[in-house]
């Protein structure tokens, strides 16, 4: 971007083209033409016979003089009030500012006119991409708003009247009446003022601090009650009324106040009710609150609704706790509340957590006088510590509604239970609305019971455990299987190394199993194990006997998929030792000893489809015996055996993603084994021996 500065000294006929190019006039500027640049008249500047054309702006601060300017069609002038004096011609005719007065300015296309206090602006038209900004105490009258031309103005300026798209509409004496905001137009109703049928289209703004009535918000238009944010400085106000306002697709934030009949549609469209304010009041809810057509009502904390109508229809409340009460239940009460295919979703203030477990010290109750219709409530529970999210009708309730509640793993004690809903009687059914009626509660199943005295509690059902718990019992199950697949590669060496004249040799042997397993934990599971182990082993030979000893170690991993949903992974590391014995009549005795180190990973499934997830080490340990007789009938062998073979590993404690703790004891396995191994020596013709 190029800047030129003149100081006392005078420019002629100079053209800024650029779209970047700045000129700033402390001297004089004569005749200069603005096209695609910026002309900015300083503090006792001053520019003459200046041309403005399409794509160029003039900017004339406080103080500054312009004379004779031609402000062509899509050129921009930007000034205050305050300027010393600025005249010329636009395409509407003659236009002036002088003495804190503006007549006739035209304003588009970045173009803005700011009217200061006790200043007067007539018959300005604001078109496309035009501002016109009215101060406190300004007065502006005649003006002509276009599409596409802002507005932003306060209650507290004396006079703002002309007309927009909708016909005439005017702001005086502290009151405004029919006044359309839209392409970012913007009001402010001061405290003590009102305003009256304001229509607030695309991105306009208004931020009320005394009374509006007949407000109808609509798409991407944002309105607040009881709060305004003038340059950084913020200001709230319990006095902030609002009556009979209508948000179609827009948003509307109730920051302090009261608002009094609201209808809420349209997916876009939004009610929220912030926490208190420190020093003030809640805000309130007062009458209708109607939310529909798939709209959003929230709020925050311990607003006032206590004299609130609520109906629900296609549409979404969702009740935030106020996570700065601690250890307090975050109390809400309601006159009535009336649902139609509708969603009551509790919730904590959304903040970073390590778990998604419920929190323990902030949840909801909701308390209505009546209820009636359908739809879902969305709850929290934490059972272990007696607490939960609750609905209390204290009169009649009428209607089919599901409850949701969000699973946690945390052990209750057994048999305990939980009353989530209470009413003072009618016909109203409460069922549990988690996938297969369950929720996951610790180990077992949870069900939403029917107490019979207008209640309903969780109750435990002991007869199915939960997914979870199925999943970390498998996962216990499966490094026995690890340690017998590995255990394997170094009996197979054994094996088809006796009889074998040899000094010392390295070997390796590749591990590629699959096995379904069916346990008593309630469900099954089904496992692919590969993996590779490594050895060296030296034979030492006497005249009737020899002896073979060697070291091994290795590596497996194993995916493990639960029969109820849910995965696994155990990445086991194995180093061991082993020697065996031989007679020359065929009798002998094999040993191995090995340790392992298992890295587990778990992904469960829960009776809702999500996931817990968590990873823990163990250590295993064990050993094999073997004994037996090695008959050979020329190429073919046969060996009958008695083997012993014992496994451990030790105790694990570990915490999954939802809450449940897992205190996994030693697995250990003690086994005899009785059989007969056959084989048959072939020699091929590239030197290779098998012996399967």
């Amino acid at each position: 971007m190029t800047v030129i500065k003149l100081f006392k000294w005078v420019a002629r006929q100079t053209r800024l083209p650029s779209n970047n190019g700045v000129l700033q006039v402390y001297g004089a500027a004569n005749d200069p033409t603005i096209k695609g640049g910026r002309l900015i008249v300083e503090k006792d500047g001053i520019t003459v016979l200046a041309a403005i054309e399409k794509g160029g702006l003039l900017e004339v601060k406080e103080g500054g003089l312009a004379i004779a300017v031609d402000q062509k069609a899509g050129g921009a002038i930007k000034a205050s009030t305050r300027v010393m004096e600025a005249f010329g011609t636009n395409r509407l005719g003659q236009f002036e500012i002088k003495n804190g007065i503006a007549n006739n300015m035209l304003l588009e296309n970045g173009g803005s006119l700011r009217v200061e206090e006790n200043d007067f602006a007539y018959n300005t038209t604001v078109d496309s991409g035009g501002l016109l900004e009215v101060m406190d105490g300004g007065t502006v009258t005649g003006v002509d708003k276009k599409a596409g031309g802002k507005l932003i103005v306060s209650t507290n300026a004396l006079e703002v009247s002309g007309t927009n798209s909708k016909g005439q509409f005017s702001i005086k004496d502290g009151v405004s009446k029919n006044y359309e905001l839209d392409d970012g137009s913007g009001l402010i109703v001061m405290e003590d003022t009102q305003a009256i049928d304001t229509i607030l289209d695309e991105h306009a703004t208004m931020q009320s601090l005394g009374k509006d009535t007949g407000t109808k918000v609509q798409a991407n238009a944002v309105y607040d009650l009881g709060r305004s944010d003038q340059n950084g400085s913020i200001t709230y106000s319990s006095k902030a009324i609002s009556e009979n306002m209508v948000i179609n697709n827009g948003r509307a934030n109730v920051w302090a106040g009261t608002m009094v009949n609201v209808s809420v549609r349209g997916n876009d469209g939004i009610l929220e009710v912030m926490k208190p304010q420190i020093n003030y009041a809640p805000a309130m809810l007062v009458g209708k609150v109607v939310v529909s057509e798939g709209a959003s009502f929230r709020t925050h904390g311990a607003v006032d609704t206590s004299k609130a109508d609520v109906s629900l229809e296609n549409s979404v409340w969702t009740i935030i706790a106020d996570i700065t009460t601690t250890n307090q239940n975050t109390l809400l009460n309601l006159a009535n509340l009336a649902m139609s295919d509708a969603n009551v979703i509790m919730m904590d203030e959304p903040v970073t957590r390590s778990s998604v477990t419920a929190s323990a010290e902030n949840f909801i109750t909701l308390t209505t006088n009546t209820l009636s219709g359908n739809g879902n409530f969305y709850m929290r529970t934490d059972m272990a510590n007696h607490q939960s999210d609750q609905l209390n009708v204290t009169g009649q309730a009428t209607g089919d509604f599901k409850i949701f509640v969000t699973d946690t793993g945390a052990s209750p004690a057994a048999g305990d239970s939980l009353t989530l809903v209470t009413t003072g009687g009618g016909d109203a059914a409460f069922t549990l609305g988690n996938a297969g009626g369950v929720v996951d509660i610790g180990t077992y199943e949870y069900t939403l019971l029917d107490n019979g005295n207008h209640s309903w509690s969780l109750a435990e059902n002991r007869a199915q455990i939960t997914p979870s718990t199925t999943d970390v019992l498998n996962m216990a199950a499966a490094q026995p299987l690890v340690f017998d697949a590995e255990l394997d590669t170094v009996r197979e060496r054994l094996g088809s190394v006796k009889g074998v004249n040899y000094d010392t040799a390295m070997w390796s042997s590749a591990i590629n199993t699959r096995n379904n397993v069916t346990t008593d934990a309630g469900a099954g599971f089904e496992q692919t194990l590969t993996g590779l182990t490594l050895g060296i082993d030296s034979r030492f030979s006497r005249e009737e006997t020899s002896t073979i000893r060697g070291l091994f170690f290795g590596y497996s991993h194993s995916d493990i998929g639960f029969d109820r949903g849910g995965k696994g992974n155990v990445d086991s590391y194995t180093l061991g030792a082993y020697a065996g014995w031989e007679h020359q009549n065929g009798a002998y005795v094999d040993g191995v000893v090995k340790v392992d180190r298992f890295a587990n990973t778990i992904h469960c499934k829960m009776s809702n489809g999500a996931t817990a997830f968590g990873d823990y080490n163990s250590n295993g340990a064990g050993a094999h015996v073997e004994s037996g007789f090695r008959w050979v009938d020329g190429l073919w062998s046969v060996r009958p055996y008695l083997a012993f073979t014992g496994f451990t590993t030790d105790g694990q404690d570990y915490t999954l993603s939802n809450g449940m703790r897992a205190d996994v004891g030693n697995t250990r396995i003690l086994r005899a084994e009785a059989g007969t191994a056959v084989s048959y020596h072939m020699d091929l013709q590239n030197g290779t021996t098998l012996e399967p």
